[in-house]
């Protein structure tokens, strides 16, 4: 079909637009822990380099809402030569250290050439579009360098905000997928999903502590507390009733209380 395969090859390369490296390519991204807040940078780049591994890039982390910069380093690490051993290495130039892998919760990421979503600025190959400026330049080279007083999204439109806050209609929301349970078919799921769903029902059913019930238990105190202080007699009747041996005893005694005597 010459003209289906004409149509194919006119698209443009949609694939481009949530491009990810491959992972053979990616590098990983570890963190560098108990080091101070004042090591320089370049100096870690050096140690990992003689011990034979190739950084791609190094950031130290920062307290935004303090701030400050932490005594944490996130190190990106190539996949070449023996790269995994890093989670084994105990020391950067002689001080004590620890290397965790990188997590971070899942979501969008915005690419800083075009502004679109899903892929890094590196790996871009669309036509630029800036963040700050709306303009046909990647973000980084953009000539705006002072606070921006009148915002305006590139993606969606609307003002106030720019193209990687959050709350943009256009960011995409990952939802957090629940973990695969091995071994059960999506019927056996969904039957104790209803299960559990009717035993709730039930309990709420059969709860003895139900709104009503503690409406009517505090009404009746009400009740008990006008009559106490209308015959104050009958906190002295109570007390006889203790040593009454008979239900008619009780009755005399408390009858003699509300008639006073």
């Amino acid at each position: 079909h010459p003209q289906k395969s004409a149509k194919y090859r006119s698209w443009p390369s949609s694939t481009k637009r949530q491009q990810n490296e491959a992972s053979e390519e990616r590098p990983i991204k570890v963190v560098i822990k108990n080091l101070s807040e004042e090591t320089d940078p370049q100096e870690i780049v050096e140690d990992l380099t003689s011990k034979g591994y190739a950084v791609n890039r190094i950031t130290q982390m920062k307290n935004y809402k303090m701030k400050r910069l932490l005594p944490m380093f996130l190190v990106e690490i190539k996949k070449k030569g023996n790269y995994t051993n890093i989670y084994n290495e105990r020391s950067i130039f002689y001080f004590k250290t620890k290397i965790e892998t990188c997590r971070k919760k899942p979501k969008a990421i915005i690419c800083y050439n075009c502004s679109d979503f899903y892929h890094a600025a590196r790996n871009c190959h669309l036509k630029p579009k800036c963040i700050k400026c709306g303009e046909e330049n990647p973000t980084r080279e953009c000539s705006i360098k002072e606070k921006i007083m009148e915002l305006k999204c590139v993606n969606c439109g609307e003002l106030d905000h720019l193209a990687a806050w959050k709350g943009c209609k256009s960011f995409p929301i990952i939802k957090k997928s629940s973990p695969r349970q091995h071994g059960r078919s999506y019927a056996q799921a969904a039957a104790q999903k209803v299960e559990k769903t009717e035993q709730s029902t039930e309990e709420k059913t059969d709860d003895p502590f139900d709104l009503a019930d503690i409406k009517e238990t505090m009404k009746a105190i009400k009740e008990v507390k006008m009559l106490l202080e209308e015959f104050p007699t009958l906190l002295e009747a109570a007390r006889l009733c203790k040593s009454a041996k008979t239900r008619k005893e009780k009755v005399h005694i408390v009858l003699n209380a509300l008639m006073g005597e």
